[in-house]
């Protein structure tokens, strides 16, 4: 990897770690962006990568064809999730896309397992978040879903990313959580999306 990284002209590596070293070392070196490959650490050690999410940007490289645990580790506040097959122009894309505060959350490679979970039931929080919503704010939660970038996100609604990042500003309000990431997580664990899409089938025979 470290071969790949040093021959792009934007991308520095200062630094590599093993396992539960990786939270002293970011907290040393203070690196922008740290890239984890699971087993190294993996969703068991729950407490090490919700520190170390809070010192850098977290990419993490597990398997993903288990969606229930690419669920669990957005919520521990890592910013993308990719699968052990993602290529190197695609970790590259997504190490700039991270760095620059747009997160690719869930880019195609690893979010095909989430694709093909079961439509949840609406919880009490979706339920209730969602007469909150603008419409904008709707059709951003779902384009965050699917894993784009603020930058794809204007581009398919015609605005700027500035206003892009104020949807996404309320929307982490609204839904309570603290990053892009957790509220992908949040939206499929609480089936907001089935809430949402309820809603707007209502919104139409009405």
């Amino acid at each position: 990897m470290r071969a790949l990284l040093d021959q792009q002209p934007d991308i520095a590596v200062i630094g590599y770690s093993t396992g539960t070293d990786s939270e002293a070392a970011a907290a040393d070196s203070a690196p922008d962006v740290t890239v984890v490959v699971a087993p190294a650490l993996t969703i068991e050690d729950k407490r090490e990568l919700t520190a170390l999410a809070a010192l850098t940007k977290v990419i993490h490289i597990t398997k993903a064809e288990n969606a229930s645990r690419s669920i669990e580790i957005l919520r521990l506040g890592v910013r993308a999730v990719l699968a052990p097959d993602t290529s190197a122009d695609e970790l590259i894309h997504v190490l700039r896309t991270v760095s620059a505060g747009s997160a690719m959350v869930i880019p195609e490679a690893a979010r095909r397992s989430l694709d093909h979970l079961p439509q949840r039931p609406a919880s009490a929080l979706a339920a209730s978040v969602v007469p909150s919503l603008t419409p904008r704010e709707t059709e951003v939660i779902a384009l965050l879903t699917q894993g784009k970038s603020n930058a794809e996100i204007a581009e398919k609604l015609s605005v700027s990313t500035a206003t892009v990042r104020s949807h996404v500003h309320h929307l982490l309000r609204k839904l309570g959580v603290g990053s892009r990431a957790q509220a992908v997580a949040v939206a499929y664990e609480t089936g907001l999306m089935a809430a949402i899409e309820q809603n707007s089938k209502g919104s139409d025979r009405s």
